[in-house]
């Protein structure tokens, strides 16, 4: 069901789904997204009056089960775990702080497997409390695919 003018919309359709016309080319189709419950609420998304919020990996949250999530911090998708906002900005701060950051000497050139949630890259990252930054794409969205891996001569 739309909620709104009919010409602020058109129809997606391997979503499913009645999209904003600024997202039309412009989103991640996931087929018939619209007719799974909402990941946070359980609740059917397709027959909702609460509009829905797409996000950028292309799947679907009511919009204030989405406001909700976003005010209490978590910036992932609770489906794929995919970044849900551009963190940019705080993938800088975290690098800056890292690198402010020792390590203590045990744990000092340590790598760790790591699996990044945003661009799907299975890497090695260096180990850090404070985060495991990916390779490809500079997230910090990532998850640890393994132990830690000492370095050649340091047994």
């Amino acid at each position: 069901h739309r909620i709104g003018p009919e010409d602020n919309f058109f129809h997606c359709v391997k979503c499913n789904l009645c999209l904003a016309t600024h997202l039309r080319g412009n989103h991640k189709c996931v087929e018939n997204v619209s007719r799974q419950n909402c990941p946070v609420c359980m609740e059917d998304i397709h027959t909702s009056r609460i509009g829905a919020h797409v996000l950028t990996c292309g799947h679907l949250l009511h919009k204030t089960c989405y406001e909700m999530l976003f005010n209490k911090g978590a910036y992932r998708c609770p489906l794929c775990m995919q970044s849900a906002v551009d963190m940019t900005k705080y993938w800088e701060e975290l690098d800056t702080e890292i690198a402010q950051t020792a390590m203590p000497s045990d744990y000092q050139n340590m790598i760790v497997k790591i699996m990044c949630n945003d661009c799907q890259l299975h890497s090695t990252a260096p180990f850090h409390v404070l985060g495991l930054k990916c390779k490809g794409c500079g997230s910090y969205n990532t998850a640890q695919d393994g132990g830690l891996i000492t370095p050649q001569g340091q047994q």
